[in-house]
């Protein structure tokens, strides 16, 4: 296992063991929020279509929305490196770019539906990216073995679709889990 790997391995196990803590307060505090006199229940907003503008790597995308760019990190994917300052491409980085690219082509529309939480510490859209066939991106990068889940606490609407098809992909042996596939460590 390369040094990419056990980082995101550690990573995920970090966010795991924070989940309880996390669901049991959005739990709560939604239920305090849809109980207080005028209050809501927290729902994932409606979905916006977008147009595909460009696509930066393998889990960051720029749409037209609204009239406007508007840079969008996927949910619940983490491919690697290709452009992050300072970091070398870290491998199958390059392979993801480009399946991302085919998959969610230039002019095309698709469906961003987001989370409870919309936008990430660098001020990118959250949204799950979805194609007109109805292909979440995040799951079919997962699927091909180009990224690890990982869950933007407390979004974790599709997190479970994304693990499952991870677990597919680390039991076929595919991408990052190809046992034949040599990623240097740096």
């Amino acid at each position: 296992m390369n040094e990419w790997q056990n980082r995101h391995r550690r990573l995920r196990a970090r966010q795991r063991l924070g989940i309880a803590v996390v669901v049991i307060a959005v739990l709560a505090g939604g239920w305090l929020w849809a109980s207080a006199p005028g209050g809501r229940a927290l729902r994932p907003s409606a979905p916006d279509d977008a147009v595909v503008d460009r696509v930066i790597d393998g889990d960051t995308v720029d749409v037209l929305l609204g009239g406007a760019v508007t840079r969008v990190r996927l949910l619940n994917i983490d491919t690697p490196e290709t452009k992050k300052q300072d970091t070398p491409i870290e491998c199958l980085g390059p392979e993801a770019s480009e399946f991302l690219t085919a998959l969610l082509p230039v002019g095309s529309t698709v469906s961003l539906e987001y989370d409870i939480e919309r936008a990430d510490q660098y001020g990118r859209t959250l949204a799950a990216v979805f194609t007109s066939d109805g292909q979440n991106a995040s799951v079919e990068l997962a699927a091909r073995g180009l990224g690890y889940s990982v869950m933007f606490e407390p979004n974790d609407r599709y997190l479970a679709d994304v693990e499952r098809a991870e677990m597919d992909a680390r039991n076929a042996g595919l991408g990052l889990f190809d046992p034949s596939v040599r990623c240097n460590s740096g």
